[in-house]
């Protein structure tokens, strides 16, 4: 059973000024952020109050809402957050932090009897909200934005690691890529972006040695069967993708980043954390693709360089991942 929860937060807001001919869409896997409260689905090491406290609670909130709200991220239009417990995480957030800043729509989706969820917190009202999913998934929350502009379709998703047996974890998440594709079908002609934590790299067909992907790119000779089998095609070259193919910026060659990836395991650097969009994104019409950024604030990385990951016994870092910003323009 999936949960999803839609609401609008009233608050009394500061609001800043935002140029209504951009729209900035953030996607941020915070890493293991679970509320104060005992509910028994929590990962084992928070379940001791002595350890996880509604201090150390209030601590991550206000270290997390202290990113969100950098300058250098000119307070995005949407926030796509993965690895949150629940509800209860998004309306303290809000409460304590976000609300003041416009933030007042938001919703979360969750497996039954899952520890963490995927949520959506925005400065716009959501409509057309949906929870797609499938057994042995992590759900996928879909929602959308109306602009003077047109309609943009939002899909937020958190795949499954890379943690076991790779067929087995790669079975999951082209599982995950399956329920994708079906669900975009229903915005044909409509800018689309899928955002979140794919825990897979978009070249990761290269190194698969014969293995299908859950992403595979559109130059391999095997795309377009395996987009038959599921897999979603993605691609940097923005101008050669098929109705059914997907822009990577990571796979852009025109494009160069501050640091080589988003997530940092054993030294060896990973562009997990994506935000893919479809060809109506260049088609010259509405909203269209302008920038993509892994944003390394200083905040969130450690001495080394690397994102400064949440630790649980010292009751510091942040996340494991870095935030990733996509903009959007209009005439």
């Amino acid at each position: 059973m999936l949960l999803c929860v839609f609401l609008l937060f009233g608050c009394s807001c500061d609001l800043a000024e935002t140029d209504p001919k951009t729209f900035r869409v953030l996607s941020y896997n915070v890493q293991s952020l679970f509320d104060a409260r005992l509910d028994g689905d929590e990962y084992p090491e928070y379940q001791d109050p002595k350890v996880w406290t509604h201090s150390a609670y209030r601590q991550r909130l206000k270290a997390l809402a202290t990113v969100l709200l950098d300058p250098a991220l000119t307070l995005p239009d949407i926030l796509f957050l993965q690895e949150v417990e629940g509800q209860q995480v998004i309306e303290d957030l809000l409460t304590y932090h976000l609300a003041r800043k416009g933030y007042r729509w938001y919703a979360v989706a969750k497996g039954d009897g899952q520890s963490i969820a995927v949520a959506v917190v925005s400065r716009h009202p959501l409509s057309g909200t949906l929870v797609h999913g499938t057994a042995g998934i992590r759900p996928v929350l879909e929602v959308v934005v109306e602009t003077d502009r047109g309609p943009l379709v939002f899909f937020t998703l958190h795949a499954k690691s890379q943690i076991g047996e790779l067929a087995q974890t790669e079975a999951l998440r082209l599982a995950l890529s399956a329920t994708l594709k079906e669900a975009v079908k229903a915005h044909a002609g409509r800018p689309v972006m899928l955002c979140g934590d794919f825990n897979e790299d978009p070249d990761a067909i290269w190194e698969a040695d014969g293995m299908q992907t859950a992403l595979v790119d559109q130059t391999h000779s095997k795309a377009q069967a395996y987009e038959r089998l599921g897999s979603l095609v993605v691609g940097g070259d923005s101008q050669a993708l098929g109705p059914l193919g997907w822009y990577s910026p990571y796979l852009d060659q025109k494009r160069t980043f501050s640091v080589p990836g988003s997530c940092n395991w054993d030294g060896t650097w990973h562009q997990y954390d994506q935000i893919l969009g479809n060809r109506m994104l260049f088609d010259g019409m509405g909203w269209e693709f302008f920038d993509f950024r892994i944003k390394d604030l200083p905040s969130c990385l450690d001495a080394d360089g690397r994102p400064n990951g949440w630790n649980l016994a010292t009751l510091s870092g942040l996340s494991d991942h870095l935030p990733v910003l996509l903009t959007l323009k209009r005439r």
